[in-house]
């Protein structure tokens, strides 16, 4: 019976300390990913990334203006000659607007290559 009894302590230890070493475990591992994330959250890969997709943004943006404003004209052929000449000069206003939030765009400080490769 004290064999019995000495086993079953014995068990319950070596359960424990596994249970122990596991919970450690899971702790490093826990504070070796948080400080990861936080040494990433201030990297310069990440920040020029952020940059990179809110410059995406705005060009796509800038796209589908263009899209729209020349495709704005092509629903006017049943427009009488007054409100067509009206249309074409909305059209060139809005595409001078867009011409010039394109050039806004490629003269910011981070695209003076882009800049010098359109010669703006």
């Amino acid at each position: 019976m004290l064999y019995l009894c000495l086993a079953v302590c014995a068990m319950f230890l070596t359960f424990s300390f596994g249970r122990y070493l596991s919970a450690r475990t899971r702790l490093v591992e826990k504070t070796i990913d948080e400080t990861i994330t936080r040494k990433l959250s201030a990297s310069p890969i990440k920040i020029e990334l952020a940059r990179l997709k809110e410059e995406n943004g705005v060009m796509r943006n800038l796209l589908t203006d263009m899209v729209e404003n020349e495709a704005s004209l092509a629903q006017a052929s049943h427009m009488s000659e007054a409100d067509r000449a009206r249309a074409i000069d909305s059209r060139t206003a809005r595409r001078r607007e867009i011409f010039g939030e394109a050039l806004l765009v490629l003269r910011r400080p981070g695209e003076r290559s882009a800049s010098r490769q359109f010669n703006i």
